[in-house]
């Protein structure tokens, strides 16, 4: 199903046409999914989020430019959603231990030493996935999501060095395995 709304389709989920949003679901699904497979690890995190990004999508079509692509806009609702649930999380857990912003990291690591092998991008996912778990969002948001460090440190309430040290961490340790699997 290629997905192309317009003020006829927008009508139908204003009056809440059970078929028609079942088929927006089912083409738009996949797509939350995927975006999502690039933020979170968890299936079910995964899931949750999506069907509420979904049913806020729902509730904020009015806001919708036909003039845009759905799919683009939807996407930013999906990640405004995942934030907002890490957001929920952080309340409950302390995933922000206290850590020696001090330490220097250098700001360029040897990366490019695995990158000419064929499953090197395979590597790298497993390698980001592995990052704990706070550094492996915020370098997600960094590197996948192309949000600035100020962005990110506005979006989930830390600070800007909190953010930088994560980013430098995550390239620190995503190197040392680029070069342990690399020997």
């Amino acid at each position: 199903m290629s997905l192309e709304l317009t003020k006829e389709s927008i009508a139908l989920i204003v009056k809440r046409d059970r078929r028609f949003i079942m088929e927006l679901y089912a083409y738009c699904f996949p797509l939350m999914l995927q975006r999502l497979s690039r933020l979170s690890l968890h299936k079910e995190d995964q899931m949750s989020i999506a069907n509420t990004a979904f049913l806020k999508a729902l509730d904020r079509i009015d806001t919708f430019d036909l003039q845009k692509s759905f799919p683009a806009w939807l996407s930013i609702i999906v990640r405004n959603e995942f934030i907002d649930q890490y957001r929920k999380k952080q309340r409950h857990h302390s995933f922000f231990q206290q850590v020696d912003l001090s330490t220097d990291l250098p700001d360029h690591l040897p990366t490019d030493l695995l990158l000419q092998q064929e499953d090197a991008a395979k590597m790298l996912f497993e390698f980001v996935d592995a990052l704990p778990e706070a550094t492996r969002i915020i370098f997600n948001l960094y590197v996948i999501e192309e949000l600035s460090r100020e962005e990110i440190a506005t979006e989930l309430k830390i600070s800007y060095d909190l953010v930088k040290w994560h980013i430098l961490k995550a390239r620190k340790i995503i190197a040392e395995q680029l070069q342990n699997n690399t020997l």
